[in-house]
């Protein structure tokens, strides 16, 4: 009976969030460590390059998300183009955390398309060892046709790696080449979705990494009609 009656609150809980956003305009809400969280308020600025911003506040928290420009589509976050970026702060009692999704070292979440294919490599490799880049470790899944790497998928992601490396796959002619886009503890994507009226709408989800190297997980973010101003 009680597992049955936790269900119950499970789901009308999440009904009623979904229904928040759609009878709520502005929106900004998310889970924070598995956590539901909301913004009191939430405003986009713009400014004279095109760089889009979301500040979101509530009484003692700030997330922003910014993205390089305000046309609709996804924006990677860790990489290099630190133009694409959520940081996300709290202030209690006196007590101030700040973390955002910089350059830092870790494991390798989000790897490129093949920079250069190489040759000689034989077939489907379950797990081939890499060589390059700030980190070791890092192993890949290798698709092959006549000898080049044509995808690649992590088995494992290594440590110490940075955005912007550039890893070699072991094998063949030791010609094949991709790149870490982001790593584990600062990672994510902002999705803008629709612009209407002046009211913005989309999705976020990211890791961010503070100085001591705790990470904060955003998951399952909305941003719903959120006004310039």
């Amino acid at each position: 009976m009680k597992k049955i009656i936790s269900l119950i609150a499970v789901t009308v809980l999440f009904t009623s969030c979904q229904q928040d956003i759609q009878t709520n305009t502005p929106a900004f809400q998310a889970k924070q460590n598995d956590v539901f969280w909301r913004a009191n308020d939430a405003r986009v600025s713009i400014d004279t390059d095109g760089k889009m911003t979301i500040s979101a506040y509530n009484q003692y928290e700030t997330l922003t998300l910014e993205t390089s420009s305000t046309d609709p589509g996804v924006y990677v976050l860790g990489t290099t183009n630190q133009n694409n970026f959520a940081t996300y702060s709290n202030d209690v009692d006196g007590f101030s955390d700040f973390y955002d999704t910089g350059l830092y070292s870790g494991p390798a979440f989000k790897v490129s398309s093949m920079i250069t294919r190489g040759s000689a490599y034989q077939p489907n490799a379950s797990g081939a060892q890499t060589t390059g880049g700030s980190g070791s470790g890092l192993r890949v899944a290798t698709q092959t046709t006549n000898g080049t790497v044509t995808a690649i998928t992590v088995v494992a992601r290594g440590i110490g790696y940075r955005p912007g490396d550039v890893v070699t796959i072991v094998g063949g002619n030791n010609n094949a080449t991709f790149r870490v886009l982001n790593i584990q503890q600062s990672n994510g994507e902002i999705e803008i979705e629709e612009i209407e009226n002046g009211l913005f709408t989309g999705k976020y989800k990211f890791n961010a990494v503070n100085e001591q190297g705790e990470v904060i997980t955003f998951s399952e973010g909305v941003f719903y009609k959120i006004p310039i101003g």
